[in-house]
């Protein structure tokens, strides 16, 4: 996947909300009028790349059932608080699932690898095979699972304590900057681990022969 347009489409999903929230409360709308409406946006953006690209995403998906659910527990009850909580059941649930599956054994993000390669055969044989015989590439994504799914649940929790904790206007800004924060908490410790990594492989690889080791052609 481009990184670039990676980063663009997280832009989307969590800036536009947040403008729309704001821009809404700047009209004197009502705030769980202006909740609605933020994730009323990020609900068109959903369907709209959906068409673009002729098919719905399966996290997409979850997304959108997500927060049509709280917002009618938010209209019913009158509290927006349940509707702003709907990122951090969503990183609770990511979380939990990576964590869980590193304790059964099976890393996600191993799943997810196979599945963003499939139809390349060679490739996947190499890498299951791999995952049989060496148990170095098993820990590496289980790590990678544990150290995602931890963060995920540490944030998820944070929001949840900031929502109850701090005016809502406050924390409709903050959950923005929690969301960008852990992102890119995450991904500069990806991009460390994967240098750490990289060099340790580098350190314990074989040097060819200097040149004046090897032997010459008589």
């Amino acid at each position: 996947m481009d990184k670039r347009a990676l980063l663009v489409g997280l832009l989307w999903d969590f800036g536009l909300p947040a403008v729309v929230f704001y821009v809404c409360r700047a009209l004197g709308s009502d705030i769980l009028l202006a909740l609605a409406a933020g994730g009323l946006t990020a609900l068109i953006r959903v369907g709209c790349v959906a068409a673009v690209r002729h098919r719905l995403d399966g996290l997409a998906a979850l997304v959108a059932v997500t927060f049509v659910l709280l917002l009618v527990v938010s209209l019913l009850t009158g509290d927006p608080r349940i509707l702003l909580a709907r990122e951090s059941i969503l990183s609770g649930a990511a979380g939990l699932l990576l964590v869980g599956s590193c304790v059964i054994g099976r890393p996600v993000l191993y799943a997810l690898v196979r599945r963003l390669n499939a139809g390349k055969d060679e490739l996947l044989a190499q890498l299951d095979e791999r995952w049989r015989t060496q148990p170095s590439f098993r820990r590496h994504f289980a790590l990678l699972s544990a150290v995602f799914g931890g963060v995920l649940l540490t944030e998820s929790i944070t929001r949840l304590l900031l929502i109850y904790l701090l005016p809502i206007d406050v924390i409709a800004s903050w959950s923005l900057a929690l969301h960008v924060g852990t992102i890119a908490l995450l991904v500069c410790w990806a991009l460390w681990y994967r240098g750490r990594r990289q060099r340790a492989v580098a350190a314990g690889r074989p040097t060819p022969p200097a040149e004046s080791e090897r032997p010459r052609a008589r």
